[in-house]
């Protein structure tokens, strides 16, 4: 039932006992900065469990962290291109999940949201999304500061490589920051206010925030805002919001697993199945 595609960037998992393939529910996980393909399989292999078929596919870090947006654009686009191949080659005309972990995935809905790709190029996947399915967010979207990035880089580390590598990231941001002042006149293009502007102006969906208050790189508060101006304020938004006092950042499925998943199962309800378990 595994099959990768696309050289090795976009792993599909379909049940095998799936009787009729128009219902089932198709989930795209985007994982999180840094994953490892197996790590992202996990959530995958629940979801396969629960009758979904999936697509997991993990941003590469050169693209999370470049200042141009154009690889980032081709990544997104080869994404849907391979999720509309696998819907047309499956038979998986039901209704569609988008689920993105971090910032290392929700880079990808904040530039579908910023493109406008989805509802043009691939209206067909746009309108699967509207009709019964939605978007999950996993420990995102995280407000970005120069801070919350070096701790992401470093993470992990031992004390002196992460000293070098806090520095260098400083360096890189304080020139980043300079060359959009001096090529815009103002701050406004930085790729991390451009990120958090297409994520609060996202078209409204149905969608779900999976997050925590402990989380030392996902603000909760600015989650939980983000979440109230999207209620009040964008068309078309019906919101589920899970926020645990402690749970730690993409480990959700681990530290609150049978609250983890009961959300997943609520929220792929909306999908027009009654095989979802």
């Amino acid at each position: 039932r595994r099959s990768p595609m696309s050289d090795g960037k976009f792993f599909v998992d379909v049940p095998e006992d799936v009787v009729s393939s128009a219902d089932v529910p198709f989930v795209v996980v985007c994982g999180w900065f840094g994953a490892k393909d197996s790590n992202v399989r996990k959530y995958t292999d629940e979801l396969v469990k629960m009758g979904c078929a999936t697509l997991r596919t993990t941003l590469p870090g050169a693209l999370v962290f470049s200042p141009y947006s154009g690889g980032r654009e081709k990544y997104a686009f080869a994404l849907l291109t391979a999720v509309r191949a696998t819907r047309q080659e499956r038979g998986l005309m039901g209704p569609l999940y988008l689920m993105f972990m971090s910032n290392g995935g929700c880079w990808l809905h904040a530039t579908l949201s910023g493109t406008g790709m989805l509802s043009r190029e691939f209206a067909d996947l746009d309108l699967a999304v509207s009709r019964g399915g939605g978007l999950i967010f996993d420990s995102s979207p995280a407000f970005m500061t120069v801070t919350s990035g070096a701790k992401v880089v470093t993470l992990g580390m031992s004390p002196v490589p992460r000293a070098v590598v806090t520095g260098g990231y400083y360096l890189a941001a304080a020139c980043m920051v300079l060359g959009t002042i001096v090529t815009t006149g103002g701050l406004d293009a930085l790729p991390v206010r451009k990120f958090w502007k297409d994520v609060r102006e996202a078209p409204g969906r149905r969608e779900m925030y999976l997050y925590s208050d402990s989380d030392p790189l996902t603000d909760s508060d600015k989650v939980a805002e983000l979440v109230r101006e999207r209620r009040r304020e964008v068309d078309g938004c019906d919101i589920t919001e899970v926020r645990w006092a402690k749970s730690r950042h993409c480990t959700h499925l681990i530290d609150k697993r049978d609250e983890y998943l009961a959300a997943w199962r609520t929220f792929l309800q909306g999908a027009r199945r009654s095989g979802v378990d």
